[in-house]
Formats: structure tokens, sequence, C-alpha cells
């Protein structure tokens, strides 16, 4: 049985290496990227189960990446995870028209990433038996 493979996408490398030590304990493959640009070339050739993606990043937003994912016939069934430290009363609604299927709100622990990625997973139909 493979391993889901989680393409983490954020600017901050600090953040990336944690998130990545984390998945990598449960389980799963990480791809690394730290740009929305090239997360859009990375999604499209390794297709990855899902991709966790930082809302606040230089060059490309992660609302525009998330946009441009879902407008791809080749990564639009691919589920977002929207992560971002930002607190306003429009996001969620900005996250669901970027097409993400959640949003994760920092601060959050590494246990509370691993649920809500198992749960996504699920919901895609790759449910608990292909995460474990």
């Amino acid at each position: 049985m493979s391993k889901p493979v989680i393409l983490i996408v954020d600017d901050e490398p600090d953040v990336v290496t944690l998130w990545q030590r984390a998945l990598l304990m449960e389980g799963f493959e990480v791809i690394p990227c730290f740009d929305g640009i090239s997360a859009l070339d990375i999604a499209e050739a390794e297709q990855p189960n899902l991709v966790l993606l930082d809302i606040m990043m230089p060059m490309m937003s992660g609302f525009e990446a998330c946009r441009l994912l879902k407008s791809n016939p080749q990564t639009r069934d691919i589920p977002v995870l929207c992560v971002t430290s930002a607190q306003s009363p429009d996001l969620r609604r900005n996250v669901e028209n970027a097409g993400a299927q959640g949003l994760l709100t920092k601060p959050f622990t590494t246990r509370e990433l691993v649920a809500q990625i198992h749960r996504f997973l699920a919901a895609a139909g790759q449910g608990p038996a292909d995460a474990e």
C-alpha cells in the first residue's frame, strides 16, 4: 500500500521542516515547496494526495495558487488545506471561493495538523486504511 503524498507549500523553511518531520513520522511522504509558482508545477507532475498551502506568501498568494490548482484539469481534484496566521472576517469565505477544502489557522499543534490531513484524505476517498 503506498503512502499518501503531501505537498507542503510555505515560504518559511522552518515551518516546512517542522511540518515535514511531523508528517514523515506519521508515515506520509512529503514534498517540500517554498512558493506558489513552484507548487503548481510540482502538483501537476507529482499528483500529491493533498496540498498543504500557506495563504500569505510572496510572488503568489495561496489564494491565487489554489485558484490555479483548481482551474487545472490535472490538479483540480487534489484536496487543498490552507493554513494561515491571518485573522479576517472574510477569511473562510475567501478560502472557499479559492476552491480549498479547508482552513487551519496558526498556531496549531502538529497533532491537529495530522488529524486534519487524515480527515481531508478520508473525505477525498483516500480512507484511513490508505493513510495508516
